[in-house]
């Protein structure tokens, strides 16, 4: 059963490669990669992100070699089109939409329920926070990230409280926080950690493959939860403690990490 640690006490990815590959050697893992803070780096404007031509290169080549999905907080189409490969698996809105090669496409059908209620919700809260400046609204398929990277200090009590109370009327569905960002999802069971072992059993005729896991974020820490045969590597850190098995310090050393796999 996978503790809770202080990130600041996990042994750097880094400086045990050699560690590390002696277990991949004997173990192909799966590769399932975060995107923003762990391929790309976290931006003001969330639709300005993007992967340098480096880490796409380097991502491009490891799919010659092993099966990779990414897995991301933002909607399918959004996360396909910022990484730009068409031979790998892709997870949007927290695993609710999945697609892969070959129009692989499942979506979770519960979640698809909830469309009516999310169109009600959005529209409410556009309108209790139109007062607040620096509010960005981003809707999914299946979740509403709003994000409040640009509004001032003295205003985030407000919008944090204007959010709790108005979900507070909406039970089927939950609230999550990540950086910068609040996320409101189907009040359902299902998370990254659920996607990614649907996509393991998806990517592999093995009963429980080996796999490997890089993200940064809070949302991350579901899928490091179910890495039970496998590594948990989170990138910086989001203020709580984690899942996760090894740290990485930030995206050039995802780069550096992910070119040892090569």
């Amino acid at each position: 059963m996978k503790t809770l640690r202080d990130p600041k006490l996990l042994d750097s990815a880094i400086e045990n490669l050699e560690e590390l590959q002696s277990k991949f050697s004997h173990n192909k893992p799966l590769i399932f990669l975060d995107f923003d803070g762990t391929l790309a780096p976290i931006v003001e404007n969330h639709e300005d992100a993007g992967m340098d031509e480096e880490t796409k290169k380097i991502v491009n080549e490891l799919s010659n070699n092993y099966a990779i999905a990414v897995v991301s907080g933002r909607g399918l189409s959004d996360v396909r089109d910022k990484v730009g490969l068409a031979d790998i698996y892709y997870a949007g809105s927290h695993g609710f939409e999945i697609a892969g090669p070959n129009n692989f496409e499942k979506d979770n059908e519960e979640a698809e329920k909830m469309l009516p209620v999310f169109d009600e919700i959005e529209q409410k809260l556009q309108q209790e926070l139109n007062d607040i400046e620096g509010v960005r609204f981003e809707r999914k398929k299946f979740t509403l990230a709003i994000h409040y990277r640009q509004v001032t200090q003295e205003k985030i009590s407000a919008f944090h409280n204007i959010i709790e109370n108005t979900i507070a009327n909406y039970p089927k569905l939950h609230k999550g926080d990540g950086k910068k960002v609040v996320e409101i999802k189907p009040n359902i069971d299902w998370h990254k950690g659920k996607a990614v072992n649907f996509l393991r059993k998806e990517l592999s005729d093995q009963e429980n493959p080996f796999s490997i896991y890089l993200g940064d974020d809070t949302t991350d820490e579901d899928a490091f939860r179910e890495m039970e045969n496998g590594i948990g590597i989170l990138v910086g850190e989001h203020g709580n403690d984690s899942y996760a098995d090894y740290r990485l310090e930030s995206i050039t050393q995802v780069k550096q990490f992910l070119k040892a796999l090569l």
